[in-house]
This record gives structure tokens, C-alpha cells and sequence, in this order.
């Protein structure tokens, strides 16, 4: 086995290995969250997603560090040390430009190769992690609130319907290749949401016993969504199924937009992106807060007791700081279409939380579904393992031609 080849498929493995992770940290969050805003009657999910988002910006702590440090290094050079270090940069600068310049007469080709395999500058992150941000921030918004008005388990439903909206997205920005394996394996996911999604509401119909998977926690509210004289008057399944297939809708949108901008993960440096994405989102989003509260949709109210800051602080660290960046350097090392059927997996590991946790026993359908989900998701991986081996294979035919 070449090293190349070797190489290729430790890098996927590694990817895999990484969305496990996730997948375990995801799970743990809903839970919490559809805690946090039912049993412990803190419903305030865009507080909570903006607090999650802010953890992000720890990220840009280590890189001031070393910036402040090279900038004091930088005074302590004498006149003329700087004055070599300038001509030396003129002089690599200009052989640099003459290099790039011998290239580009030389092949457009090999321009476009180069380009795909060169770092992002600091400049491109930056514009990255702007574009990047709101999506991110309406996907877990939107996630979030519907753990306020559904159950885990319709949620986590709803949410793996996003396979769906990343193969057409991708297909349709070249990110993802389109086959009927693909497309059976998304439809046998989607049938067996279907399943999953019947029987979570069918169980919500008829039981209003401790088995309803809705009936374990505190009713959720209509409008507004943090009023809590409406806890004990309408639930709202409806309102949280459609916030959770919005956030589906908007994982799809970013999931592409960032495989298609990177393609490889060591093209980015994921401490710069993930710490100027969350200073974005501090930076832009802040005047809602108190426009929310005005507009009566969620009021502004600073946890009150230690037991809620432990959850929120516990949920923001590891749910999003560490779980997000496990994320993006899972998706870069497969494929958009691979993390998010992966992220189906959620249903089953859902399943046995509401089994241990809420003692909750699944019927016939919800067992069928989400066996239909993990089918799914091993269809895909079977193949995306044979494109990647392909694209291994045509890397090592190309390199071995440019050595003849």
C-alpha cells in the first residue's frame, strides 16, 4: 500500500472517529437543553445559543498571546537588524513573484492546483467566519428552540432530514457527486424518519402516562416561548417539528458553504475561524437580545442559581466549543454527505437515552426506523470509502506522471 493511499484512508478513519464524538456530545447537549428549558424552567434558547457562540472567541486568546509577543520581540531589534529583515523580504518577495510568474506562464492548470492546496490567508478566514456565522447561529438557534416546544426525539428526528438538504445543495454547487447509492441511502434514512416521527407523535396522541415521550418533561409553551403560566396550558409540537426541519434546512446551507470554501482541512487554521466566528456573532447579534425582550419573545433574565450556570456553562464548553470543532474537522476529512447522515446516528443513541434516562420503551416503529437510519448512514460511508479510494488512486496515478 503506497503512502499516499495509507494516508487517504487514516485521514477518513480519523474523520469518522471524530463524529462519534460528536455525535455522543450532541446527544448529551439535547438532553441538557430540553432540560434546561423544561425541568428547570429556563427557557431562554436564544440566550443560551448566543452565550454557546461566545465560548468561540476563546479561540482568538492564544493567537493575541502571540501576537502581543512577537510585536514585543519586534520593538527589541535594533535599526538595522529590521533593515536586513526588509531587504531580505523585498529580496524572497521578488523571487517569489518571479517564481509565481514562470507558473502561471507556464500552465493554468497548475494555477489552479495551487490554489486549491494554499492555506487561507488570515484575511480569507476572517471573510470565512463572516459568512459562515449567521447560518451557524440560525441552525442552533433554531435547534435549540425546538428542544423548547418537542422532545429530543423529534427533534434529533427532524434534524437528520438535513442528509437530505446537504446531498441537493451539494450536488448542486458540485460538492457532493450524485448516484443511486447516495440517493437510496438518503431516502432509506428519510423512510426511517418517517417511522421514528410517526411513532413519537402517535406515542404523544395516545399515552399521557410517564412512557409518553413528550409527557416526561414540562408541556411546552405557544408564544411567547418563555412564558411560564403557558407551560401547563398548550403544547406546541408543530412549532418545535418546524423549527427543527428549519435548522436541518440550515445546517445543509453551511455544511456546503464550507466544504466547498476549505475542501481540506489543512488548508485552515480552525483556531482563527472558529475564534472570529464567535466574535462575529457577539459583535452582530447582542442589539437582539434586548429587541427580543422588548417584543415580549424572550425576556432577558440572567440565570439565577448555580445549578443552571453549571448546565449552561457545561453545555457551551463541551456541546459547542469542543463538539463544533470536532464537527468541522470530522466534515473536512470525509464529506458533508458522510457527517450528516452521520449525525442520523443521534436517533438511536436518542432512543436509548429516552430508554435509560426517561424510561421510555420504543415501539415496533421506532425500533424499524431507527434501524432504517443507521442502514442508511453505513450505505453512504460504503460509498464514500470507494470515491475516496478512486480519488486516492487517480492522485497516485498523477503524481507518478509528473515524476516520468
Amino acid at each position: 500500500m503506497s503512502d499516499l493511499k495509507r494516508i487517504s484512508q487514516q485521514r477518513y478513519w480519523c474523520g469518522i472517529l471524530a463524529l462519534a464524538g460528536v455525535v455522543f456530545i450532541w446527544v448529551s447537549s439535547s438532553f441538557a437543553m430540553n432540560s434546561l428549558f423544561g425541568e428547570l424552567s429556563y427557557n431562554k434558547p436564544f440566550l443560551v445559543t448566543y452565550l454557546n457562540t461566545a465560548t468561540f472567541s476563546l479561540y482568538l486568546l492564544p493567537l493575541l498571546f502571540k501576537r502581543l509577543k512577537s510585536l514585543l520581540s519586534a520593538t527589541q531589534l535594533s535599526k538595522h537588524q529590521q533593515s536586513e529583515v526588509r531587504i531580505r523580504f523585498n529580496k524572497s518577495r521578488s523571487n517569489y513573484a518571479a517564481i509565481q510568474h514562470h507558473n502561471s506562464s507556464t500552465s493554468f492548470d497548475a494555477i489552479t492546483t495551487v490554489s486549491k492546496d494554499t492555506k487561507l490567508s488570515t484575511y480569507d478566514t476572517i471573510k470565512l467566519s463572516l459568512q459562515f456565522c449567521i447560518l451557524w447561529f440560525l441552525a442552533n438557534y433554531t435547534t435549540n428552540a425546538s428542544l423548547a416546544y418537542t422532545s429530543v426525539g423529534s427533534s434529533t428526528i427532524l434534524a437528520s432530514m438535513s442528509g437530505l438538504f446537504t446531498l441537493g445543495i451539494g450536488a448542486i454547487f458540485k460538492v457532493e457527486t450524485m448516484c443511486m447509492t447516495k440517493l437510496m441511502a438518503v431516502l432509506i434514512s428519510f423512510i426511517g424518519v418517517i417511522f421514528v416521527s410517526y411513532s413519537d407523535h402517535f406515542t404523544h396522541n395516545n399515552n399521557s402516562g410517564a412512557n409518553s415521550d413528550f409527557t416526561s418533561t414540562t408541556p411546552q409553551p405557544l408564544l411567547p416561548i418563555d412564558d411560564p403560566s403557558q407551560h401547563q396550558i398548550i403544547t406546541a409540537p408543530l412549532i418545535g417539528d418546524s423549527l427543527a426541519l428549519l435548522g436541518a434546512i440550515f445546517y445543509g446551507c453551511y455544511t456546503t458553504l464550507l466544504k466547498l470554501k476549505i475542501g481540506n482541512e489543512d488548508r485552515i487554521d480552525m483556531p482563527l475561524f472558529f475564534g472570529f466566528v464567535g466574535a462575529f456573532n457577539v459583535v452582530l447579534l447582542w442589539p437582539l437580545i434586548p429587541l427580543f425582550d422588548y417584543v415580549g419573545l424572550e425576556s432577558f433574565q440572567i440565570p439565577m442559581n448555580a445549578t443552571l450556570w453549571i448546565v449552561i456553562f457545561l453545555n457551551a464548553f463541551i456541546g459547542t466549543f469542543l463538539s463544533d470543532y470536532l464537527w468541522l474537522l470530522s466534515m473536512l476529512m470525509t464529506s458533508p454527505l458522510v457527517v450528516t447522515l452521520g449525525i442520523s446516528l443521534t436517533i438511536p443513541l436518542a432512543l436509548l437515552g429516552d430508554v435509560v434516562f426517561k424510561g421510555i420503551i420504543p415501539n415496533l416503529h421506532y425500533i424499524l426506523g431507527a434501524m432504517l437510519v443507521v442502514v442508511g448512514f453505513l450505505a453512504i460511508n460504503t460509498t464514500a470509502m470507494k470515491e475516496a479510494r478512486e480519488e486516492t488512486q487517480d492522485e497516485i496515478l498523477a503524481a507518478e506522471n509528473e515524476v516520468l
